[in-house]
């Protein structure tokens, strides 16, 4: 089904089946053009997985982009353009936002940072990521604060053979069971070469964990994220989480099993009923208070093409993505992509055994640790 839509859109040439001989004909041919892609080795980077006996395709278009010097160019562009930044651990962090009126008068007319400051606005935009339903609590049912799973395993320094095979020049990014393989919980894997100081990311989202605490001016329970910086400090993932990852990587990569996982953190997204983003007026505030959040887990590729788009949105200029991003709800009993399970789906931190800093490490024996697995 992929390869059907990619051939709709003309970029089939981009895709090559790992075991098709003439699309691995056709890779060939571009890395005699240009023997620096090193097409051929990239391709055979993760044949160890389930004893060669998987497939998959190769995407010569892929690649992936440093999203932390991303913002920074964005963040440039939008001050040449007179956008003034408050930034600041207390002067750019918000306390709250200010409501005047109640009822049909109802209306946000600004914020206040912690540092006691009141920033007067005629509309507040949140775009806050996993922060957005801690700030706007009205989004319950439509946005659920959701975390993968990350690991770094940092290459040793007297192991220039790693530092070379996992190099961006000669190793890929990949990803394997996105949609599930074995279980629903065993997927949703994807890794990245190295970084210049040799650390090796790879992801686990084959399970969405959630944080539910009790809003302190609402009172309501919702999901928001726990991190190393926040008052209730994250310091490892759920066991669940390690132990799938462990079992994948072990399989695919071996030769790091003796290196161990060095570092873990949560990656926090906010997914909304139906994968779509969520960028309209909030209902109930006179059109004072905008959302743009909902980009579930893959909104960041669309940083070069969303502004505008938000901007009409804003200005109240439909265009043809306005129907899928208005504020909406789900009916009762109908599947919503997760967030109908909330608190009780077994998926909250606070139900989960969460690992320890042992269980970075592998078991002796290559292979074994696939057995010790608890079945999920």
């Amino acid at each position: 089904m992929c390869l059907d839509e990619l051939e709709k859109a003309g970029l089939r040439s981009h895709q090559h089946v790992i075991k098709d001989m003439a699309d691995m004909d056709r890779l060939a041919e571009k890395e005699a053009a240009d023997p620096s892609t090193n097409y051929s080795i990239k391709a055979a980077s993760l044949k160890n997985l389930e004893g060669g006996r998987l497939t998959g395709f190769f995407d010569t278009s892929a690649g992936f982009t440093v999203a932390g010097k991303a913002c920074a160019w964005a963040r440039y562009l939008a001050e040449k353009e007179g956008v003034k930044f408050v930034l600041g651990p207390e002067t750019g962090k918000l306390d709250e936002l200010l409501v005047q009126g109640e009822g049909e008068n109802k209306r946000v007319v600004g914020l206040k940072t912690v540092d006691g400051v009141k920033h007067g606005t005629d509309v507040v935009v949140v775009a806050c990521g996993g922060w957005t339903p801690s700030v706007v609590p009205e989004v319950e049912g439509l946005l659920e604060t959701t975390a993968g799973s990350v690991c770094t395993i940092q290459l040793p320094k007297e192991r220039p053979d790693l530092w070379e095979k996992f190099s961006p020049e000669r190793f890929p990014v990949w990803a394997y069971g996105l949609t599930g393989h074995y279980s629903p919980e065993y997927g949703g894997f994807y890794g990245f070469p190295r970084t210049k100081d040799g650390k090796i990311k790879i992801g686990y989202r084959g399970r969405k964990w959630t944080n539910y605490q009790k809003h302190p001016k609402t009172g309501r329970e919702l999901s928001v994220p726990t991190t190393k910086y926040t008052t209730d400090k994250a310091v490892s993932l759920p066991k669940k989480a390690i132990d799938n990852i462990k079992k994948a990587v072990g399989e695919i990569f071996p030769e790091l099993r003796p290196i161990g996982i060095t570092d873990t953190r949560m990656c926090w997204y906010t997914d909304s009923i139906d994968n779509s983003f969520v960028i309209d007026y909030v209902p109930g505030y006179s059109d004072s208070l905008f959302v743009a959040s909902g980009g579930s887990g893959h909104g960041f590729k669309f940083l070069p093409v969303l502004g505008k788009h938000v901007a009409n949105a804003l200005e109240k200029k439909p265009d043809q993505f306005t129907p899928l991003w208005h504020w909406r709800s789900v009916a009762p009993g109908e599947h919503a992509n997760g967030l109908e399970e909330g608190k009780g789906s077994g998926r909250n931190l606070a139900s989960l055994e969460i690992a320890d800093k042992v269980d970075w490490k592998w078991e002796d024996g290559v292979g074994e640790i696939a057995e010790k697995i608890e079945k999920l």
